[in-house]
C-alpha cells in the first residue's frame, strides 16, 4: 500500500515538473523557424545620449549579414557589422539630425533560412550645445 501510494505521488511529481519545464517560450515558430536574437543594447534602453554617439547591439549568429538593418526616427543607421564566431557585433552612430530628440532604434535582420526577427530599444538625444559665438 505505501509503495504504490509514494509510486503514485512520485508520478504525479514528475509530470508537474516536466509541465512547467515547458512552459518557457522558444525562439523556434510552429514551422520550425528560429527567430533572430537581438542582445547587449548599448548604450541602455532609455538612456540619454550625444548627438553622434555610438549605439551597439548584438544579433544572433544564424542571421544573415546583408539583411541587418537599423532604423532611428525613420532614418537608416550605417552599421558596421563584424561576426564574432557565434553572433554578430553591430555598431552604429547616432545621426546629429536628431539632437533634442527622442528615438527609437528599430532592428530587424533575416535568418539563413528566411525568418524573421525585429526588436528596438528608446534612447534620447542631448540637444547640441550652443556655440561659444552664440549668445
Amino acid at each position: 500500500m505505501i509503495k504504490k501510494s509514494l509510486t503514485i505521488v512520485c508520478l504525479i511529481a514528475s509530470i508537474g515538473f516536466a509541465n512547467s519545464a515547458f512552459a518557457y517560450g522558444t525562439r523556434t515558430t510552429n514551422d520550425g523557424c528560429k527567430k533572430q536574437r537581438f542582445k547587449s543594447f548599448s548604450p541602455e534602453h532609455k538612456a540619454e545620449i550625444d548627438p553622434g554617439a555610438e549605439v551597439s547591439f548584438t544579433v544572433s549568429g544564424d542571421a544573415d549579414p546583408a539583411s541587418i538593418v537599423a532604423v532611428a526616427k525613420k532614418e537608416p543607421l550605417k552599421l558596421d557589422v563584424e561576426f564574432k564566431g557565434s553572433f554578430y557585433a553591430v555598431s552604429a552612430k547616432m545621426p546629429a539630425s536628431l539632437a533634442g530628440k527622442y528615438a527609437r532604434i528599430h532592428v530587424k535582420a533575416d535568418g539563413v533560412l528566411g525568418c524573421k526577427g525585429k526588436d528596438g530599444w528608446l534612447l534620447k538625444v542631448r540637444d547640441l550645445p550652443a556655440s561659444k559665438g552664440e549668445k
